[in-house]
C-alpha cells in the first residue's frame, strides 16, 4: 500500500513540474496563473496580501513584485469579457448548425 502511494505522489509531482516547466516566469503569466488560481479554488483576490503566500514567493522567487488585489480583480474582469465573447460566439455557430440540420 505504501509503494503504491509513494507511486501516487511522484506522479503527482513530476506532472505538476511539467506542468510548471512548460510556463516561463513573467509578470503576465504569474498574474494570469493568479486569476486562474483565485476563479478555480474561489480564493478572494486578496490572497496576494497574505504574509504566508508573500513569504512563500519569495521563497521560490527571490525579488518578484507580486500585483495587488485590485490588479487581479482588474484581470479577473478583463479575462470574464473577453472569454464571454469566445463562449457566445462559439454558442451561435453551433445554434445555427443546429437550425441548418434540422430543416
Amino acid at each position: 500500500m505504501e509503494s503504491c502511494e509513494g507511486y501516487q505522489q511522484e506522479e503527482a509531482r513530476s506532472s505538476a513540474l511539467s506542468l510548471v516547466s512548460t510556463i516561463p516566469y513573467s509578470p503576465i503569466n504569474h498574474r494570469t496563473l493568479l486569476v486562474l488560481q483565485c476563479a478555480d479554488s474561489m480564493w478572494p483576490f486578496n490572497m496576494v496580501n497574505d504574509k504566508f503566500y508573500q513569504m512563500q514567493v519569495q521563497m521560490l522567487c527571490p525579488g518578484t513584485k507580486l500585483p495587488s488585489h485590485d490588479t487581479i480583480q482588474r484581470d479577473t474582469i478583463y479575462l470574464f469579457k473577453v472569454m464571454s465573447l469566445h463562449v457566445q460566439q462559439y454558442f451561435q455557430v453551433c445554434f445555427i448548425y443546429y437550425l441548418f440540420t434540422e430543416i
